[in-house]
């Protein structure tokens, strides 16, 4: 009896000892800085030479044209009414002029670092 108790004390401490520790089990070191991925908010060099290079156009061309094409058919599938559809295209052209305004500033700042 007193073996069943000492091993279910020790059962239990160990346990304890483990939830414990595991938040220091993963709160290690990620890595160097350089090679974060989200951390570092993507590699802005990296970032603008992709415009420079203009490669980035094409693919943001491709991008729109699917954005506009699931944007359609979500239209169709939800069944929307002409005042609905006009809401639902305001919402889109919103969201389209925060994306653009996101993309000036990312722009301008791949400008600012060209300068320095």
């Amino acid at each position: 009896m007193k073996a069943r108790r000492t091993a279910s004390t020790l059962t239990a401490a160990l346990i304890s000892a483990t939830l414990l520790a595991s938040p220091l089990a993963f709160a290690g070191d990620k890595g160097d800085k350089e090679n974060r991925g989200y951390d570092n908010k993507r590699q802005h060099a990296e970032l603008c030479e992709k415009f420079e290079r203009g490669d980035w156009e094409q693919k943001r061309e491709q991008y729109r044209q699917k954005a506009g094409e699931r944007h359609e058919a979500m239209a169709e599938r939800l069944q929307l009414t002409d005042e609905q559809r006009e809401i639902w295209d305001e919402m889109r052209q919103e969201r389209q002029q925060k994306h653009e305004r996101r993309f000036e500033k990312m722009k301008e700042r791949c400008k600012n670092q060209s300068e320095e």
